[in-house]
């Protein structure tokens, strides 16, 4: 190759360099990298900020480890969120402080809130912890001794065909849905049969009613009628050759007997007699007048029988 295509070549590559430093999608060396996304560029690089990361160690930085809780008090320079190590928090364990609130930025004018010791670690991982814990998810049951006890009485002494058993099941319990089908046909055909029952006993109390209603409103007729007068014939008799002297009882026989309920009447010659006797149900009549009575009177008795 001559030299002067190289010399070309070169030149034409650093005229296309000269055009991309132009481009907006180059990074630039002058630049010193703040022509680049530095949110995009830590997400798309999975990385934290500077704000970030001095949040993630601000315990870690603002911390300190004492030996007591006299040392803690002893500490100057706290500002709000210094953690504060002590190993023996009164009771030979370690706690750990987090500083809530400063006056002058010593222990001694400083609040603290507790925020882990030693025997919340170690009680966090306790038997029975962990026991109240598995329990405490849903359909979760402990299993004790009782329950061991009862099913270590269970003996299997051959192998089991589980298939079986449900097949003999799923027909057992097939059947009790036909039998409790048949006793629900039943008890429905009891039921109508009782309503048939019920309604023929509600027809037989309506008849007997009915019947009770007629025997009363016979009652009532039969006691109309007894209220009412027997059938009567009125009748008229005549006597004659009869004497007697004045104010003298006369007795004649009638041909009837007297009803009860009428007056029997006695004229002598068309006047009647004022004193007269006649029993009801007998044929007698007895009377008198004030005057003799001799056998050319006409006595004519009107009664009713």
């Amino acid at each position: 190759m001559s030299e002067l295509l190289k010399i070309k070549q070169v030149d034409q590559l650093t005229e296309t360099l000269a055009l991309k430093a132009l481009d907006a999608d180059v990074v630039k060396k002058a630049n010193n990298l703040s022509d680049v996304n530095a949110t995009t560029a830590r997400t798309n690089l999975n990385l934290y900020s500077k704000t970030e990361v001095d949040t993630l160690v601000l315990g870690a930085r603002n911390a300190f480890n004492v030996a007591d809780n006299a040392g803690k008090t002893a500490l100057t320079g706290l500002k709000v969120t210094d953690r504060v190590f002590v190993n023996d928090d009164g009771d030979t364990k370690w706690a750990l402080y987090i500083v809530t609130a400063v006056t002058t930025g010593t222990g001694a004018t400083s609040t603290f809130k507790k925020i882990a010791d030693e025997d919340l670690f170690t009680n966090a991982l306790s038997a029975a912890a962990v026991k109240a814990s598995y329990e405490s998810n849903a359909d979760t049951y402990a299993f004790s001794g009782l329950y061991k006890g009862k099913l270590d009485k269970i003996t299997i002494a051959a192998n089991i065909d589980l298939d079986a058993v449900k097949a003999n099941a799923s027909s057992a319990l097939a059947n009790a849905a036909t039998a409790q089908t048949t006793a629900n046909t039943a008890n429905t055909a009891a039921g109508a049969a009782q309503t048939s029952a019920n309604n023929a006993n509600t027809a037989a109390a309506t008849a007997q009613t009915t019947a009770n209603n007629a025997a009363t409103a016979a009652a009532a007729a039969q006691t109309t009628a007894n209220g009412k007068e027997d059938a009567f014939v009125q009748a008229t008799e005549a006597f004659t050759g009869l004497n007697s002297p004045i104010n003298t009882d006369i007795s004649v026989t009638l041909g009837h007997n007297i009803k009860t309920g009428f007056v029997t009447m006695v004229f002598v010659n068309g006047l009647r007699a004022k004193t007269v006797t006649a029993l009801a149900g007998g044929n007698t009549v007895t009377f008198r007048v004030p005057y003799v009575i001799d056998a050319t009177d006409d006595i004519l008795i009107t009664y009713h029988y």
